[in-house]
């Protein structure tokens, strides 16, 4: 097997890492996102339904229980 110069193994190191860092930052940052998301969803659920009255309380568990 022929030996490549060290600057060509250089680069070609330097590139790998280079991309698993920009794949594994996006990962990073889609489930970063995700996560933030979710939680953030959550929490406006939970400060809706503190704001409605008992009657549309009841409505939504309602629609909540009959979509399962």
């Amino acid at each position: 097997m022929a030996r490549y110069p060290w600057y060509t193994q250089v680069t070609d190191a330097v590139h790998r890492l280079t991309v698993l860092s920009l794949i594994g930052g996006s990962a990073w940052m889609m489930g970063s996102l995700g996560y933030t998301m979710y939680q953030n969803g959550k929490k406006y659920e939970q400060k809706m339904t503190q704001q409605l009255d008992p009657e549309e309380k009841r409505e939504m568990e309602g629609a909540a229980s009959s979509a399962e």
